[in-house]
Parts: structure tokens; sequence; C-alpha cells
């Protein structure tokens, strides 16, 4: 058995020499299966992109982050911040995932992923938080995590005659309660198509250990992200499915023509356990809307615990914050009413203005939560197959610093790694 004795939680460059240490002494030179993976940095931002079945993705994600997982579920698993401490985790978590119900695709990625971290240090390894194993039960515990625990963010769209090109720029912000060290294990993961075909390849913006979808463009430029809202009481008691892996499944089903449909039939088919505002925005191609908003709780009697927002009066714009606008009645938010601000005197002015990426920066600057982190941020331009990515650092939030361009279609491709 192989301990990793984390000084603090913070991944400070302590930490790391002790993960380097660990490795030396344990690692294996030569994985225990072939590693489908490569890993990369784009100006400073890690890229691991992986390929093949969901077991050797998760093996390739495990191997290449393994002490970036086992730090990530430290800072997470346990704390008081993110399901009440060690009793919250035994008495309220761990019951909790007995309710859920993950499909087997996504159970094979999550053991690939102990064994990818197994194959690093080259047998188990203990969470110093919680004294246990790193097994497959704590890693569904940290991918269901954004079930347990609200993670705020904020979310917009523009398109047509709001935008310089008539494109959609679209942006988001994911705000966390502040973790000590989390900012430093920020990653992108580009998952190539399915062997089969059946899932598009999409590129994520996550922490490791996360298989699922917060944030993510798919090849075809259609982008998804995860907003928490305050849902109704769940009608159900069971059969939950975690929120992450909805979301997967919908940005790898979701064709740009039919992405509103496809993502609706995915949420419905699903049985979710909180509140959520999900952020769907395509590629504009001069017909209809090209975002949406499904406001999606456990409440299956209220519209089968579905129901989609579309711009309001047919606007060239829709904004997304923590609260519902078509399931409730709405409720007054500083960050709407900024991004309206702002969205409203573009519209109004006749052309003079337009959204940018560099106005969308401007957007999610003004929508920064006080009492949280912003982690990370995306300007998205889903025309051009481009996101524009941020991360927190050094105390500041993510689009307070210098964004990095990422290439989606380059970067499934291969290309440069």
């Amino acid at each position: 058995m192989k301990h990793i004795r984390l000084e603090s939680h913070a991944l400070t460059c302590g930490v790391l020499l002790l993960a380097c240490i660990v490795h030396t002494a344990y690692g294996q030179s030569t994985p225990a299966a072939r590693v489908n993976g490569t890993l990369t940095e784009i100006d400073g931002i890690p890229v691991l992109r992986v390929w093949g079945t969901p077991y050797e993705r998760g093996y390739a994600q495990g191997f290449y982050f393994a002490e970036k997982i086992v730090s990530v579920a430290d800072m997470l698993i346990g704390t008081e911040k993110f399901g009440g401490g060690i009793d919250g985790y035994t008495q309220r978590i761990l019951p909790r995932l007995r309710q859920m119900e993950i499909e087997t695709p996504y159970q094979d990625e999550l053991r690939g992923l102990v064994a990818g971290v197994e194959a690093r240090f080259g047998g188990p390894v203990v969470i110093p938080r919680l004294q246990r194993h790193l097994q497959y039960t704590e890693l569904v515990a940290l991918n269901c995590l954004a079930d347990v625990q609200a993670v705020g963010c904020s979310s917009f769209a523009a398109w047509g005659r709001l935008t310089a090109d008539g494109d959609t720029i679209a942006g988001r912000n994911l705000d966390v309660p502040t973790v000590v060290g989390l900012s430093k294990v920020n990653v992108v993961i580009v998952n190539t198509p399915s062997d089969n075909g059946k899932a598009l390849g999409w590129v994520s913006v996550n922490w490791p250990g996360l298989t699922g979808c917060f944030t993510g463009m798919s090849a075809e430029g259609v982008t998804v992200n995860l907003n928490d809202a305050k849902g109704h009481a769940t009608t159900v008691d069971s059969g939950f499915t975690p929120r992450l892996f909805i979301l997967r499944e919908a940005i790898e089903s979701a064709r740009p023509e039919t992405a509103f449909e496809d993502v609706g039939r995915v949420l419905r088919k699903h049985k979710c356990t909180v509140g959520s505002n999900v952020m769907v925005a395509r590629p504009y191609d001069k017909m209809g809307s090209a975002a949406q908003v499904f406001e999606y709780d456990g409440d299956l009697a209220t519209s089968q615990g579905v129901t989609a927002r579309p711009p309001v009066n047919g606007a060239n714009f829709i904004i997304c914050t923590s609260h519902y606008r078509a399931r409730s009645k709405p409720e007054q938010c500083d960050r709407y009413d900024r991004y309206r601000d702002v969205l409203d005197r573009i519209e109004g002015s006749s052309g003079r203005h337009r959204v940018t990426c560099e106005r969308g920066w401007k957007m999610l600057r003004s929508a920064i939560m006080p009492s949280r982190t912003t982690y990370q941020s995306v300007v998205f331009e889903p025309n051009k197959r481009l996101m524009h990515v941020a991360f927190s650092a050094d105390g500041q939030h993510a689009p307070q610093r210098r964004s990095v361009t990422l290439d989606v279609a380059k970067l499934l491709a291969g290309e440069g790694q």
C-alpha cells in the first residue's frame, strides 16, 4: 500500500516535490497497459488527448494525471465545503451514491482511471484526508460533487446582428467555493470521437479525475455548460444520474442543426437530483436562434423535469445565471442584470456596437462572484470551433487572467501534439 503524505491540501511546491519522490520510489517506468493518450501544454495549460475504449481513456487520464487526481480528491472529498466533512461523506454522500445510476461506459472509464493511477504509483494509493484507498467509489463521489454542492456559474450567448460577423459568441464563468490549491490543477481534456462513431469528439475544461461535462465544445461547434439553479423538489427518490454525465451524453450527441432537440431528449432520458440551468449554444446559420437554456430538475411532474427557455421576444442573445426564469418566477440577480444591460445596449445601438471576444471577457469579469472563486472561464466561437480559455491563478479570478486560444478541430485531430 502506497501513501502520499500531503503536508497541506494546497498543491504547493512541497506537495509537487513529494509527489515526485513518491513516483520515483513506487512508480513504474512502463505502465501496466497501453496508454491511449498524449499530454502536452499549450501556453502553460495541460492538454490531455485520449482515445480508445472508455476504460483506455480513463486509464490514460489516470496515468498522466495521477498525482493531480489524488490531490483533487484530497482537496474536495470529505471537506466541509463539499459534503459536510468526513461524517457528511460517510453519512450523506455515500448513501446518495447508491441512488445513482451510471451507465456502463462511464463506469468503465472510472475504473480505468483507478487502474491508471495505480499503474503510475505502482500500487493502491491512499487519499490522506479520508485515509482510504482511491477506488471506484471515490471517483464516483468526485464526479457527483456537483450534485451535492452548488457551484454557481453564469453564461451568455449572442449572434446575428449583435456580433461583428453574425457568428455566435458565447461565454461562461465557473464559480465554485474557494478551495486552496484548486487553481493549480485546472486542465483541458480532448475526448476523441468514440470508435463506434456514436459519440462526437469534444474538448472539456475540467479538473483531473472528473470525466463528465462542466464546460465543453464538440467537434461540430456545439457548446454545453452547467449552471446551478434553485430547483423544484424532486418527485423521485432513486435512479438519478450524475449531472456531469448527463451533460457529457448531451454534448456527445448534439448535432448543430438539431442541438436543442438532441440535448432536450438526453435531459428527459435521465433523472436529475438538483436544479440546473444548462446553456447550449451552436454555430449560427442565419436561421432561428443560436442558443437556448434548459431549466432542469427532478420534478418530473412539471414538463418531465425539463423546461426549454429560448431567447425573449426573438432577441439575438440569451443569458443564464443561477436561477430559473421560465420554470419558476424569475428572481433578481445582479449578474443577470449586468449581462442584460450590456446586451440590451448593444442590441439598441443599431449596429454601432457589437459583441466581440474582448467584450465577452469584459462581461465575464463583471459577473465574478465575490464570495467564490471563478476557476474557469471560456469565451466560445462555435462557428470557428475556437475556445478561449482562462484559469484562475495567483489570487485572480479566471476572467482576470490571460486567455489561451484552443482550436478544437486541431486538438481532436492531434495536430501539434
